[in-house]
């Protein structure tokens, strides 16, 4: 989600900014073409390095939820997000150099690692731009600096897009996804960007926190300990199923230690794909972070994305589990409500 509202704009441009018209000059933008505008959007993460705090909002039934993080860009195609708050997300961190994305989630002191979510720089251009109308709505200023207010809409369904791009280096400073009956339903902005900064290449490089277990998408490496030397090693029972849905095994698990709280992690496996369950007693572990309500796995289930990653986190009798893997997020809530029937104290 963070990713769409920070980057998926400028790339929406760059895959269809090469297949726009020329288009006459705006008065609005100085004699400058609303499709120059669009192409130097598209190419602003090449040619652009920025650190700056940005401020995500989402609605969520009735309300908005606020999520504040640091982002950092490097040419050609390296991010990083430090999440700030609130705090079911503070400490989150996704580092992405290019090749790889690691996302660290404190929660479950566990580090995803997954393929590169940048667009590749050789993409061929896609001429799609036929089914949007792209208009300009004037211009703002945003956090001091120059914009020209893009809007996008599809010719065939409802929504709008709105895109606030700075004139001086072609960055979105701000972005909204609007509904027809609800308004604003995301909207993504600067609260202060700096550009030009000579960005440390050391930031790009992930360096997993002490005792953090690291999961790739073919699932954790390393001894796993039988399930009876795993309860004693946690101190807690773990009333688990051995198969899930899809053909998957348990093979084992090991303690992860996170300062005093101490998670069991099992790993199960098809053969070739893993999926990862955290447990741990209920009040020993903070409430799920932000997220998508997963209603069907009970109050204050969550359900979120990390790179290729899906998680869901939900309470059930006395325990809290968290369980990822590389599944489509429906797949993955239906493991989850069959765990549920088979875990308890």
């Amino acid at each position: 989600m963070i990713r769409c509202a920070s980057a998926g704009f400028v790339i929406w441009l760059a895959v269809a900014a090469p297949a726009l018209s020329q288009g006459s000059p705006e008065p609005l933008l100085d004699g400058v073409t609303l499709q120059e505008v669009a192409r130097h959007a598209a190419i602003a993460s090449q040619i652009v390095d920025y650190e700056g705090t940005k401020v995500l909002s989402v609605l969520r039934g009735e309300a908005m939820e606020t999520v504040t993080l640091i982002e950092t860009r490097k040419r050609p195609g390296r991010t990083r997000l430090e999440f700030l708050s609130p705090e079911g997300v503070a400490g989150r961190l996704v580092v992405d150099d290019g090749l790889q994305t690691w996302h660290y989630e404190p929660r479950l002191h566990t580090v995803f690692q997954g393929p590169s979510l940048a667009p590749p720089t050789d993409a061929p251009p896609v001429g799609w731009l036929s089914e949007y109308h792209l208009r300009l709505l004037g211009v703002e200023d945003v956090i001091g600096r120059r914009t020209a207010v893009l809007s996008l809409r599809p010719r065939s369904g409802q929504g709008e897009r709105r895109l606030w791009i700075d004139r001086t280096t072609g960055v979105a400073l701000r972005a909204e996804e609007r509904d027809p009956s609800d308004g604003p339903v995301m909207v993504a902005y600067f609260t202060r960007i700096s550009f030009g900064l000579n960005v440390p290449s050391a930031l790009f490089h992930m360096r997993p926190p002490a005792g953090a277990r690291i999961i790739g998408q073919g699932g954790p490496v390393g001894p796993l300990l039988a399930l009876p030397d795993l309860e004693r090693a946690v101190g807690f029972a773990l009333s688990v199923p051995r198969t899930l849905p899809g053909g998957y095994s348990l093979r084992g698990g090991t303690p992860v230690r996170h300062g005093p709280l101490l998670t069991a992690s099992l790993d199960y496996s098809d053969g070739s794909r893993s999926l990862v369950l955290f447990v741990v007693p209920a009040g020993r572990a903070r409430p799920p972070g932000r997220g998508e309500a997963v209603p069907v796995l009970g109050p204050g289930a969550r359900a979120f994305g990390a790179g290729a990653i899906r998680i869901v986190t939900w309470e059930n009798q006395g325990r809290q589990l968290a369980l990822a893997g590389a599944l489509p997020m429906m797949d993955l809530t239906g493991v989850a409500a069959v765990i549920s029937k088979g875990s308890g104290p």
